[in-house]
């Protein structure tokens, strides 16, 4: 279905994001945010991390103030173009305001910072990084090779469970990072407890982005949502069904170096080790 929506005399919608690491629950987390009166969240929209490619390059950057853009003027610009996306996408479903869920926007935190500013809200997922490093291997067929682990495929060649365990906690110590210096913009879920008990754990999450809590958000497979890559195990899901303790069936000798991996991080974010 195609439709046009006025961009005209419209003010800008209030911006947020779900960030987490890959096979956290994020998809889970949009499709309950997207069962919402008010909010919208689309399928994965990577296309950021091509704006803060163009933020962040500095010959990039001369070029433009050669044409009398400066950084602030850059800034606005990227504001208003990811901006109106974002609305565009929310208007049309009727909403009053968007979240988007791209995992791999956790690299670009500060980027995400430096144009939404302050308004701007950010839901903070985690999930036990040795079930995450699971998961994400199983996806790539245990390939260390491939998928977001194997920028650490040298370190951990025997493993795709390890290099992944790696990339886990890099990625949650960036997300620990932007916590601390914007703790008035962040809410921190994991997904063991919203997964298990949503009731208790998802209304305070809507009462910080300002929105009434709606019982239905736990109904969302019932509603009717975009679909993404990474949404085929959502889409067939009847409601919340805890997915926690899969690393358990590694050789004891792989959970020893995982632990070691991840421990650190763990303990920041409260999980017993």
């Amino acid at each position: 279905m195609v439709k046009t929506v006025e961009r005209a005399g419209r003010e800008p919608l209030p911006p947020g994001f779900i960030i987490g690491v890959y096979r956290s629950g994020t998809t889970l987390l949009r499709y309950v945010l997207d069962s919402h009166k008010n909010i919208a969240v689309p399928p994965e929209t990577n296309f950021l991390n091509g704006a803060a490619g163009l933020w962040g390059n500095e010959w990039y950057q001369k070029g433009l103030q050669g044409m009398g853009v400066d950084e602030e003027g850059l800034r606005r610009q990227l504001r208003a173009f990811a901006g109106d996306l974002f609305d565009d996408y929310a208007v049309a479903k009727g909403k009053q305001r968007w979240f988007d869920k791209t995992p791999s926007y956790i690299d670009i935190l500060e980027f995400l910072d430096a144009v939404f500013g302050e308004q701007c809200r950010y839901i903070m997922l985690y999930r036990h990084g040795l079930d995450v490093a699971n998961s994400m291997a199983n996806m790539h067929g245990m390939d260390v090779n491939r998928g977001p682990g194997r920028k650490f495929a040298e370190l951990y060649p025997d493993s795709a469970r390890l290099s992944n365990a790696r990339y886990w906690a890099e990625h949650c110590e960036k997300m620990l990072a932007f916590e601390a210096t914007h703790p008035q913009q962040c809410f921190r879920v994991l997904y063991e407890q919203y997964s298990s008990q949503p009731e208790i754990y998802l209304p305070p999450l809507f009462e910080f982005i300002g929105e009434e809590w709606d019982g239905q958000v736990l109904k969302f497979y019932k509603q009717q949502h975009d679909s993404g890559l990474q949404d085929y195990k959502v889409r067939e899901s009847k409601g919340f069904v805890p997915n926690t303790g899969t690393y358990k069936s590694w050789p004891e000798e792989e959970i020893a170096r995982a632990m070691e991996i991840v421990a650190p991080t763990m303990e920041k974010l409260g999980y017993e080790i």
